[in-house]
């Protein structure tokens, strides 16, 4: 019983990771990133849309994503609302002094879905030059 329940909890992943500034990390959703050596913690909650132009597809319009995350900074939680351009992969917003990198995954194919649970956000962050 004890082996099972070892085996269950390491393939579960953890609610909270640790992130490096400057270096990617992946959340899932509802995953935290507590970013070392800042007052800086990243949530990822939801997809909000995704309508980019699937692959294998053709259209008039390149398409956007957007998806929520929750950034808690001194003590304060913002929500903020991250859009990509189907044209551009990655992109970057701001926050404060930082700089966000992400990257929203999978990129959607012609006739295949995606469900929430199965996005990931490819993040960065960094300080913007002073």
């Amino acid at each position: 019983m004890l082996i099972a329940l070892l085996a269950m909890a390491g393939c579960s992943s953890p609610d909270t990771i640790e992130a490096i500034p400057d270096i990617e990390f992946r959340l899932t959703p509802g995953q935290t990133a507590t970013v070392a050596g800042e007052d800086l913690s990243i949530k990822f909650v939801e997809v909000v849309s995704d309508s980019r132009c699937p692959k294998g597809a053709t259209c008039i319009w390149a398409g956007e994503a957007s998806c929520l995350i929750e950034l808690t900074s001194g003590g304060a939680t913002v929500q903020k609302v991250l859009t990509q351009s189907g044209a551009a992969s990655p992109d970057a917003d701001e926050f404060g002094v930082y700089e966000l990198m992400f990257d929203l995954m999978p990129y959607p194919e012609l006739g295949k879905t995606v469900q929430n649970k199965d996005y990931s956000l490819l993040m960065a962050v960094s300080r913007k030059p002073v």
